[in-house]
């Protein structure tokens, strides 16, 4: 399945739009924010259609599992669906298992998921973890309109961070060039991003940029986010671009006919069946792009071509505002 989707749910009082743009989407929030109304209002129309008093706008096959039913548990409902996006209630445990992880990268669906507890076995993107809120400028006297808001983004990065330490989850190819780029600072890594919350508690005093693929980041941002919280004494900055292989392919080091297309639009290019990560993708299609050049793209050595001064500025162009800033001032 590939492709983005916009949700138009409409009650009598109430409506939510959204889309839904990647295998993987999560809900998160506090209780009495509308993620049961959500889910229980799409279930209504599924049920009964028209005559639920709902309606539901999707463009593609839907379906919503709220809880077991008897003598029927969850695989027997969701194993005969594809090409569907489903939608999964919170307190339903089962979406923390293996199997469902083996699940949701072989059957090609999307799932969009209500929990506030971090998914461990999926990697998801932290780009893809919302919560739902009141859009003001559509709410009347009449009906409340509710749409999606990204719970996280990659957080700015302040003038006043002089970027002490950096911070990588890359081990090879990744933290390579950020060792290269970042030559004034300390560049460690945290040999996957599963450890960067406590490598991040380990790094005691100084400034610290922290620089990990946002495309699967999700389950670890909660984590980071309570170190950050403990943490004060240090100025602490989150850089979560796409991937570092996207970094590449956006800086134009890379070309190809349609990448530009592929770039400004990824959901109509990744089929969820074949790629449970858009990090995955992208690093397939850097390698294939590549493949039999002098730059050849390896996760595990970088090619030289990918450290001349021509193609780092070209990268470097592509980093937030602060960081090219830190980047372009004079050594010391």
């Amino acid at each position: 399945m590939k492709g983005e989707y916009l949700f138009r749910v409409r009650g009598k009082r109430i409506r939510f739009s959204f889309k839904i743009r990647r295998n993987i989407t999560v809900i998160q929030g506090n209780s009495a924010t509308g993620k049961t109304t959500l889910l229980s209002m799409m279930y209504e129309y599924l049920r009964a259609g028209r005559e639920s008093g709902y309606s539901v706008q999707a463009g593609t096959d839907y379906f919503v599992y709220l809880r077991d039913e008897v003598g029927r548990d969850w695989t027997d409902v969701l194993f005969p669906l594809h090409d569907t996006i489903i939608f999964i209630e919170e307190n339903n445990n089962f979406i923390f298992s293996q199997e469902f992880a083996e699940f949701v990268k072989d059957s090609g669906n999307y799932f969009v998921l209500v929990t506030r507890a971090p998914l461990k076995m999926l990697p998801y993107s932290v780009h893809e973890i919302y919560e739902i809120v009141a859009d003001g400028q559509h709410a009347d006297l009449k009906e409340s309109w509710h749409t999606l808001r990204e719970l996280y983004s990659n957080f700015p990065i302040p003038d006043s961070n002089h970027m002490e330490t950096v911070l990588t989850e890359d081990t090879n190819s990744g933290f390579e060039f950020f060792q290269n780029i970042f030559s004034q600072s300390v560049v460690k890594s945290a040999e996957g991003n599963g450890n960067i919350a406590k490598a991040i508690t380990e790094t005691k005093s100084g400034d610290l940029l922290v620089v990990a693929d946002g495309a699967a980041f999700g389950a670890m941002m909660e984590n980071c986010m309570g170190v950050l919280k403990d943490t004060r004494s240090q100025r602490i900055s989150l850089w979560l671009p796409e991937s570092f292989e996207y970094l590449i392919l956006q800086s134009g080091i890379v070309s190809a006919p349609n990448l530009d297309d592929i770039l400004r639009s990824p959901a109509d290019y990744i089929d969820s069946r074949t790629f449970i990560s858009w990090e995955r993708y992208f690093t397939e299609l850097l390698i294939t792009l590549t493949k039999d050049t002098l730059y050849s793209y390896s996760k595990q050595t970088l090619a030289k071509y990918y450290l001349t001064e021509q193609n780092k500025k070209k990268m470097i162009a592509c980093f937030p505002e602060a960081i090219r800033e830190k980047l372009s001032q004079p050594t010391q």
